[in-house]
């Protein structure tokens, strides 16, 4: 019984002990955990309340974005690159298929969580009127598009643009009918819309306030 005691008594204090040891190292290093937690609440607020970001394509955030692709696709580059919104838009316009260009116009790329949104006015006749359905006499000759969804590498080289949102008007079209659509805007099939990049690049993320693109692991 009495060990019993000791037992228990050595036991609490060595509790006791290490309390001790973490309030005393809490103190110590209490700025440090501080801006710890600083940063941390910081990056999970503006994570979760950054706002889309709109970009217009243009020659210069063209040539910036072509340049930042060299830069990654060099054997000494760097390990990852981030495009602006503008840039991305400029890349999207500039490696669109020319049956899409003929048919967008005064297009806007709008960067959001893991996913593009693609805003235009699109040329209805260039289209295709047949594809639209019950909207065949009620569109104008030009109606804006929205056209949405997330992307990933597909391969080496191609970036596969998974459009799950296609609305012309204010009419969204049904899931089922996306591939077709986007087939019909691209002159090609595969149901998605693709575009190049350099061979180097194995993984690009999304997110409100640019794209990056990771070098591919070797």
């Amino acid at each position: 019984m009495i060990r019993g005691c000791f037992t228990n008594i050595f036991a609490g204090i060595g509790c006791l002990t290490v309390l001790a040891l973490a309030a005393v190292g809490a103190w110590y290093f209490r700025a440090d955990i501080a801006d710890l937690y600083t940063s941390l609440v910081e990056r999970d607020t503006a994570s979760g309340s950054m706002e889309p970001t709109t970009g217009r394509p243009s020659r210069s955030a063209l040539e910036s974005a072509l340049s930042k692709e060299r830069s990654i696709a060099r054997r000494d580059g760097p390990d990852n690159v981030a495009l602006t919104a503008d840039e991305m838009a400029s890349l999207i316009e500039d490696r669109l298929p020319v049956v899409a260009k003929q048919a967008l116009d005064s297009m806007t790329v709008t960067l959001e969580q893991d996913r593009f949104t693609l805003e235009a006015e699109l040329e209805t006749e260039r289209f295709g009127r047949d594809l639209l359905g019950p909207l065949r006499g009620m569109i104008d000759p030009r109606e804006p598009i929205r056209i949405s969804g997330p992307a990933v590498v597909r391969a080496p080289g191609v970036i596969g643009w998974e459009v799950d949102e296609f609305r012309v008007a204010s009419f969204p079209f049904p899931g089922p009918a996306i591939p077709v659509l986007v087939d019909r805007l691209t002159g090609s099939d595969g149901g998605a819309m693709f575009f190049a990049v350099p061979a180097e690049v194995g993984n690009l993320s999304i997110r409100p306030d640019g794209v990056t693109f990771y070098r591919r692991a070797n």
